[in-house]
C-alpha cells in the first residue's frame, strides 16, 4: 500500500466489516466519509472524531487539535475537549516534547476547549512524532449534521478556499525551497494560511441554517471529499472547475510541483450539501466567512465540469498532493 490514507475499497474490504457490535446508543455508525461516531445521551448527543498529524513537520501539535475539532464541528458540535496520544522516536529531545504541549495548549486556548487527558510515550516504532487526537463535542438532539444527508438537487458550497492547509504545511517546512523560487512577501502569506484552518465557526452557523450534508475537506482534498459525502450519501456530484475558490498561493506552489490542487489537504474549508445554497452562503458572508456555491448534487455519477462544458469522471486520488510535494522537496534537499 502506498503513504497516506487507506484507499476506499480496501476499507470497504475489510474496515466497515469488522466493528464490532452495533450498539442501539449510536446514531452515526463508521462509515465511508464518516469522520465522526455520534452516540445518543437523551436530549443531546456525545459527537467523537479521532485523527493522527503525520504529515506535517511543523506546528504538529496546533494542526493536531484543530483538525479533530473541525470533524465535530462539521456534524454541527460545539467541541469541549480532547485527548492526545503522543508517540516520540528514540532520542527525541525534551524540547521536541515541550514544543508540542505548548502547540497543543495554544490550539485548544483558542478554541475553548480542554485537554482530557491521553497518552505519551517514546518508542523505536516511530521515526518522527506522531500525534493522535480524539475530540469530544456536543450538539442537540435534533441539530447534528453528517455528511451521509446530501439530497438530489441540493447546491454544493464550499467555505473560504480549498488547499489552505496543504499550502500552509509546504510554506512551513520547506520555506527554504520556496523561497528560492518565490519572493518572501508570497511565502510568508502562504504561512499565514495556517491561521485560517479552523473550521469551528462557520460548521456551527451552518449547521443552524438548516444544511443536509457537511464533511470537513481533509487529505485527498476536494476531489475526496466530493466522492466520499457522494458515496455516504448514496448520490451524484457535480463540480464546476471555474467556481472552485483556490488562492493564488496555492496556485503558484502546486503549478510549481506540477500538482493539483483539487487533491491536495485541505482543512479549512467545508464541503456542505443544502437545499437553500446560495442563502447560506449569504450567512456564511455576512458572519466574514467566504462561501461559494461551486456544484450540484445528482441522482448518479461523480464529474468535474470544465470551463468548456466538459464532463469529466471525478475519481478520488490515490493519495493526498501534500506526500507528492514532500517526496519532491526531500529530494530537492539532497542535491
Amino acid at each position: 500500500m502506498e503513504t497516506g490514507k487507506i484507499l476506499p475499497e480496501l476499507l470497504k474490504k475489510y474496515a466497515y466489516k469488522n466493528t464490532g457490535v452495533k450498539r442501539s446508543e449510536v446514531i452515526a455508525h463508521a462509515g465511508l466519509g464518516m469522520d465522526c461516531s455520534i452516540v445518543d445521551f437523551g436530549e443531546v448527543v456525545a459527537v467523537l472524531s479521532t485523527d493522527p498529524i503525520t504529515a506535517a513537520e511543523k506546528n504538529s501539535g496546533y494542526l493536531s487539535v484543530i483538525i479533530s475539532c473541525n470533524d465535530v464541528a462539521a456534524c454541527g458540535a460545539n467541541p469541549l475537549g480532547i485527548l492526545v496520544t503522543i508517540l516520540l522516536p528514540d532520542k527525541a529531545s525534551e524540547s521536541v516534547f515541550k514544543e508540542i504541549m505548548e502547540s497543543i495548549d495554544k490550539a485548544a486556548k483558542e478554541l475553548g476547549i480542554e485537554v482530557l487527558g491521553g497518552h505519551s510515550e517514546v518508542t523505536p516504532t516511530v521515526t518522527k512524532p506522531v500525534i493522535c487526537t480524539t475530540a469530544l463535542g456536543v450538539a442537540k438532539k435534533n441539530s447534528f449534521v453528517t455528511a451521509s444527508h446530501a439530497k438530489v438537487g441540493d447546491d454544493i458550497l464550499v467555505t473560504k478556499a480549498i488547499g489552505l492547509e496543504g499550502t500552509a504545511i509546504i510554506a512551513h517546512d520547506y520555506e527554504d525551497i520556496l523561497l528560492k523560487n518565490f519572493g518572501r512577501e508570497m511565502v510568508e502569506s502562504a504561512k499565514g494560511f495556517l491561521k485560517e484552518i479552523c473550521v469551528v465557526k462557520e460548521g456551527l452557523i451552518a449547521s443552524a441554517s438548516g444544511v443536509n450534508a457537511m464533511h470537513d475537506i481533509t487529505e485527498g482534498g476536494l476531489l475526496g471529499a466530493t466522492y466520499e459525502v457522494a458515496q455516504a450519501s448514496g448520490v451524484g456530484m457535480e463540480i464546476y472547475l471555474d467556481k472552485v475558490p483556490i488562492r493564488q498561493e496555492t496556485r503558484s506552489i502546486c503549478n510549481f510541483f506540477n500538482i493539483n490542487p483539487l487533491g491536495l489537504i485541505s482543512s479549512g474549508s467545508l464541503l456542505i450539501s443544502a437545499s437553500n445554497g446560495y442563502d447560506v452562503a449569504n450567512k456564511l458572508r455576512d458572519a466574514g466567512i467566504d462561501a461559494t456555491v461551486i456544484g450540484k448534487v445528482i441522482d448518479k455519477g461523480i464529474y468535474v465540469i470544465l470551463p468548456n462544458g466538459e464532463k469529466k469522471p471525478l475519481t478520488p486520488p490515490k493519495r493526498d498532493e501534500l506526500y507528492n510535494i514532500k517526496e519532491k522537496c526531500n529530494k530537492a534537499r539532497q542535491y
